[in-house]
């Protein structure tokens, strides 16, 4: 009788074996394992610079809606000049 194994989607011998390479001994399963977390953390350092990092999109948000707040204060001044210039002149510019 064979001992419990546990799930194996994969079919291999050892659970958690996420490639098709041959995982049959203690040694391989480790390098495994440290093959899928070395890719994670790629994987998160990469989401964390794109998220976080100096063109992440933190960031880039900051940036637009510092532009944004600056050309309403822009459009203000814009808008109260013309209105300025329509009483002035008593002309309706549309």
């Amino acid at each position: 009788m064979r001992g419990n194994m546990g799930l194996q989607l994969t079919g291999h011998k050892y659970k958690y074996v996420g490639s098709l390479n041959i995982v049959d001994n203690d040694k391989k399963y480790i390098e495994e394992l440290e093959r899928q977390v070395e890719n994670s953390l790629d994987v998160w350092m990469c989401t964390n610079e794109m998220i976080y990092g100096g063109k992440g999109f933190i960031v880039e948000l900051s940036k637009l809606k510092k532009e944004i707040r600056e050309l309403k204060a822009e459009l203000h001044v814009i808008k109260k000049f013309l209105e300025k210039a329509k009483r002035m002149t008593n002309q309706n510019f549309e």
